[in-house]
């Protein structure tokens, strides 16, 4: 048995199935999930900062005003998503140019997982430009509409 495929007393698999892909698997679900879960927080915090603001009857919190406050929410959470979409983007680039260094001809395991990342890679690019045009959308409507606007 060769070294690179020799696997280690305690029963690890051999090193040869480790080999393909080199990212952390949570920087792959970070450009996934990212713009999501940005999008979900900006939602609540800014639901819950408008709600709380607006009920005690002031336009301002902390001595910041309302409308500032929350354009900065949402540029801050559009920033998080396009860091998200740019390391999806980078890691569908590098994963679909093919066999990635130590990857050995004819390794299935080591495709597989390219192919799988890839496909990860490719949907958290897509889904961040999706949440990420629904942030500028939000941050449109922050600008637009009144803050507090009086219930009927």
């Amino acid at each position: 048995m060769s070294a690179s495929t020799r696997g280690t007393e305690t029963g690890t698999p051999p090193t040869k199935t480790r080999l393909g892909l080199r990212a952390a698997p949570w920087v792959l679900w970070f450009g996934t999930l990212g713009g999501a879960v940005a999008w979900s927080l900006h939602t609540v915090t800014d639901w819950g900062i408008d709600e709380t603001v607006c009920r005690s009857g002031h336009a301002e919190m902390v001595g910041v005003p309302l409308r500032p406050l929350l354009a900065g929410l949402a540029l801050l959470f559009l920033a998080i998503t396009a860091w998200s979409g740019l390391i999806s983007f980078l890691h569908w680039r590098r994963l679909s140019a093919g066999p990635l260094p130590g990857e050995e001809e004819g390794d299935e395991l080591a495709a597989l997982r390219r192919r799988r990342a890839g496909f990860m890679a490719q949907v958290g690019f897509v889904a961040n430009i999706l949440f990420g045009l629904m942030l500028v959308l939000s941050a449109i409507a922050v600008l637009i509409l009144p803050a507090c606007a009086g219930g009927a």
